[in-house]
C-alpha cells in the first residue's frame, strides 16, 4: 500500500511547550477528576508537549480527615478541613510532577492571582508546562450550606472559599464569597487569558439510575459536584465564545462515576498507568513523606483507586462519530467538526488535491441560546446530498433553560450550498417538567436508506427514539423501545434497509438489534443477538454475499474482534475471531475500498493510529496492522475515499488543525510501506509542534 505524506510527525515525550502553542484547559470539580476521567487524552497531550491548565473549582474537603478509610484512628480524628484540602492539592502537584518529569518532588512555583472577584492559588511546573488553578470553593461537611449544585440552580445565593493550610493565599482571603455569576466570570476569564485550543469538562447530563414514583425524585450515577462543574463550564464557554475570542476551541466532555455502569474501555496497561498516577496522588506510592503528617496526598484514596470501578474506563458523554469525513458530489472531500460551539467545515480545493480551505462556518445557524455539542454525524443520501446532524445545548439555572435540541442541515441539491440548520427539538417538550428527559438523550446517529434519512438516539426510558426524513420533510418521532446504555451503530444494507445495534442496559444481554425487512417498514427488535457488549461503538460492514461482519473492541483488553453472521440475516457467531491483540481505544474508522476489502483505522495505546485491510469475501480475518503515527488527537479519526479512489485518513490535532494522510490501496494485498512523515498544513492552522 503506497502512502502519500499528509500528516504531522509524532511529537517526542518530555518536550517543553513550544512558543505559540495553545494550551489545553481542564475544568474539574475535584483535584483528582482529571486523572480519573480525562486520561489517556491528558497524558498523551502532556507527552506531546502541549501546555496544560487544570482548574479545580472545589476544595473537596469531605469530612476533613486525611486518613485511610480503614485506619482505626479515623473514628476519633479531629476534622482538619484546611489540612485535608492542602493534602489533596499536594497530591495533584506530585502526580503531575511524576507524569511530566518522573519525579514526584519536582519543584513547583506557587503564587496567587486575581481572577474576577476571586483570588486564586496558582501552581506552575517547568515554566508553565503545567498550570494548576485552585478556586477553593467549599463543598464539604465543614460547610453544609455550601453546595455547588444549589449555587448553579440559584437556590443558594453565594458560596465561600477555604484557604488551605500553608497556601500562599493571604489569610484575609479565607472565606471569600462568590455568586453564581461570579463563578462563571472566573472561568470565562481563565479561558480568555489562556485561549485554549481544547477544553475538557465533566459530564453535565449524567445517566439516571432510579426514579422515586411517589415524589418524582431522580437518582443519578454521578457526583453532583461533577454535574454542576460541567454546567458552569458550559456557561463559561458560551460567555467566552460570545466575547470575540480569537481562537475557537474544541470541547470534550468526560463521563464520571457513571463509568462503573459501562463495559471497561481501557486496556490493562492503560488502566495501570492511570492508577499509577492516582497512587502518587493518594500518597501511597512508597515515597518517604517529607511534608507535615497528613499532607502527603489524599490518604482516603491512597492506593485503592482500582477498587473504584469508575476508574477502569474513560468514556465521552458526547462520543464523536467517525463519519465526519465525506466526499461531496463534485469529488472534493469535506471534513466537518465543531469549534467554538459552532459547526465548521474544511474542504479540499480540488478533487483529490493536496490543499484544503477552512475551517469555514457550516450553514446558517438560527438564532437561539446554546452551543453545538462536539458530535456531528454525517451521511450522503441516494441523491448525493450531504446531511449533517448535531445537537445544540442551552444551559441555565431553571429547568426550562435546559434544552437539548437536534439540529439538521443538508445541501440544496447534490452540488448546492448548505442552507440553514433546522431545529428538530427533541422527543420531549421544551417545558420545565421534561428537563430530565431532555438531558438524558444519547448522541444521535444518522444513516441514509432506500426511503430517506433515518436518525436514532437513546431516549429517557433507555430505549431508542427514531425519525425519518423523506421528500424534504421530517416525519414524527417514533418509539423504537428497547433498553440501551449508549454506543449506537447504524448500517444501511445494499437493499436500502437499515440495521441498528447498541449495548443493552441489561449486562446479561450484550447487544440489541433493530432491523427492517425492507426499506421504509417498521423496525423489529432482536434481543437475542448473543453478541457481547463492546467497549466502543461497533463497526458494521455488509459482505458481498449479504452477511454482516462486525468489528468491535473487547472490554478489559482493548483488543479488536470480529463476529459474522452464518448466513444473510442469520445468527451471529458466538466465538469471535481476533483482529488486533495490540490494545487500542475507542471506535474504529472504516471505509470499503474499491478492491472490495475494508480498511480499518484505530487509535492505539501508543497514542497513534494504525491501519489494517480486512477481506470481505468470507476468507479469515487477520491481525496484521501497520502503525501510522499521527497522534495525539482530539475526538475520533475518520476515513473516506477521494476522487482518485485513494483512502484518506483524517484527524483533528491538539491545536485543532485538520491533518490528513492519503493512501493508495492499489497494493492492498501487500504489507503497506510507511515512509517518513511530512506535515500537511492548513493555512488557518499553526503547524503541530
Amino acid at each position: 500500500m503506497r502512502l502519500f505524506n499528509r500528516l504531522s510527525a509524532v511529537s517526542l515525550p518530555g518536550r517543553r511547550p513550544p512558543t505559540g502553542v495553545a494550551p489545553h484547559v481542564q475544568i474539574c470539580a475535584h483535584t483528582d477528576d482529571d486523572l480519573y476521567f480525562m486520561t489517556p487524552d491528558l497524558w498523551e497531550a502532556v507527552e506531546a508537549g502541549t501546555p496544560q491548565v487544570s482548574v479545580y473549582l472545589t476544595t473537596g474537603e469531605a469530612d476533613g480527615v486525611n486518613l485511610a478509610m480503614d485506619d482505626p484512628a479515623r473514628k476519633d480524628a479531629t476534622p482538619d478541613f484546611p489540612g485535608y484540602t492542602a493534602a489533596r492539592q499536594h497530591g495533584i502537584r506530585a502526580a503531575y510532577a511524576f507524569m511530566v518529569t518522573g519525579d514526584r518532588r519536582a519543584p513547583w512555583e506557587r503564587s496567587t492571582t486575581r481572577i474576577g472577584d476571586l483570588t486564586a492559588e496558582i501552581s506552575t511546573l517547568e515554566d508553565g508546562r503545567i498550570t494548576l488553578i485552585f478556586l477553593n470553593l467549599r463543598t464539604g461537611r465543614g460547610a453544609p450550606e455550601a453546595n455547588l449544585a444549589a449555587l448553579w440552580r440559584k437556590s443558594s445565593a453565594r458560596i465561600a472559599t477555604l484557604r488551605p493550610t500553608s497556601s500562599p493565599l493571604p489569610a484575609r482571603e479565607d472565606g471569600q464569597s462568590l455568586t453564581r455569576d461570579a463563578v462563571i466570570d472566573v472561568l470565562a476569564e481563565v479561558l480568555r487569558r489562556h485561549e485554549p485550543s481544547v477544553v475538557r469538562i465533566m459530564d453535565p447530563d449524567p445517566q439516571w439510575t432510579a426514579v422515586d414514583k411517589a415524589s418524582g425524585g431522580i437518582t443519578y450515577c454521578d457526583n453532583p459536584d461533577h454535574t454542576a462543574t460541567a454546567l458552569f463550564a458550559m456557561a463559561a464557554l458560551e460567555r467566552h465564545e460570545k466575547s470575540g475570542r480569537r481562537r475557537p476551541a474544541a470541547v470534550e466532555s468526560y463521563v464520571g462515576y457513571c463509568n462503573k455502569l459501562r463495559p471497561r474501555t481501557l486496556s490493562p496497561q492503560q488502566a495501570a498507568r492511570k492508577f499509577s498516577y492516582l497512587t502518587v496522588y493518594g500518597g501511597e506510592d512508597g515515597h518517604d513523606c517529607e511534608q507535615p503528617p497528613g499532607l502527603c496526598g489524599d490518604r482516603p484514596l491512597g492506593d485503592r483507586a482500582y477498587n473504584r470501578f469508575y476508574g477502569q474506563s474513560t468514556n465521552y458523554r458526547w462520543q464523536t462519530s467517525t463519519s465526519w469525513l465525506q466526499q461531496l458530489a463534485d469529488g472534493r472531500l469535506a471534513a466537518f467538526t465543531v469549534l467554538g460551539g459552532r459547526p465548521v467545515v474544511w474542504t479540499q480545493d480540488r478533487p483529490g488535491g493536496d490543499s484544503w480551505s477552512g475551517p469555514a462556518p457550516l450553514g446558517r445557524v438560527p438564532d437561539g441560546d446554546g452551543r453545538f455539542l462536539p458530535r456531528l454525524d454525517v451521511t450522503r443520501d441516494a441523491d448525493g446530498r450531504i446531511h449533517v446532524l448535531g445537537m445544540r445545548a442551552a444551559v441555565g439555572p431553571s429547568p426550562e433553560h435546559q434544552q437539548r435540541d437536534l439540529m439538521h442541515l443538508t445541501q440544496d441539491g447534490a452540488s448546492g450550498p448548505f442552507g440553514t440548520w433546522t431545529d428538530l427539538r427533541s422527543p420531549y417538550a421544551a417545558s420545565a417538567p421534561h428537563e430530565a428527559r431532555r438531558r438524558s438523550l444519547g448522541m444521535p446517529v444518522l444513516t441514509a436508506s432506500g426511503k430517506g434519512v433515518h436518525l436514532a438516539l437513546r431516549n429517557y426510558g433507555s430505549g431508542l427514539s427514531g425519525r425519518l426524513f423523506t421528500d424534504g420533510e421530517w416525519g414524527p418521532w417514533s418509539d423504537l423501545k428497547g433498553g440501551v446504555l449508549e454506543g449506537l451503530s447504524a448500517l444501511t444494507r445494499r437493499d436500502g434497509s437499515v440495521e441498528l445495534y447498541a449495548t443493552s442496559s441489561n449486562r446479561d444481554m450484550g447487544m440489541l438489534r433493530w432491523h427492517q425487512s425492507a426499506p421504509g417498514v417498521d423496525f423489529v427488535r432482536d434481543y437475542g443477538t448473543q453478541l457481547p457488549a463492546p467497549a466502543a461503538p461497533a463497526t458494521l460492514v455488509e459482505q458481498p454475499d449479504g452477511r454482516l461482519l462486525m468489528f468491535s473492541r473487547q472490554p478489559g483488553t482493548g483488543w479488536l474482534v470480529a463476529h459474522h453472521q452464518d448466513r444473510p440475516d442469520g445468527a451471529w457467531t458466538t466465538q469471535p475471531d481476533l483482529v488486533a491483540t495490540t490494545p487500542g481505544f475507542g471506535p474504529l474508522a472504516h471505509t470499503v475500498l474499491p478492491s472490495g476489502q475494508v480498511a480499518l483505522v484505530q487509535r492505539t495505546d501508543e497514542g497513534g493510529l494504525s491501519l489494517c485491510v480486512q477481506p470481505l469475501d468470507g476468507t479469515p480475518v487477520h491481525t496484521r496492522w501497520t502503525p501510522l503515527g499521527g497522534g495525539p488527537f482530539v475526538h475520533t479519526p475518520a476515513t473516506a475515499l477521494d476522487a482518485h479512489g485513494r483512502l484518506v485518513v483524517a484527524h483533528i490535532d491538539p491545536q485543532t488543525c485538520l491533518r490528513t494522510l492519503t493512501l493508495d490501496p492499489s497494493d492492498a494485498h501487500g504489507e503497506p510501506a510507511v515512509p517518513g512523515w511530512v506535515t500537511h498544513h492548513v493555512p488557518e492552522c499553526r503547524p503541530t509542534a
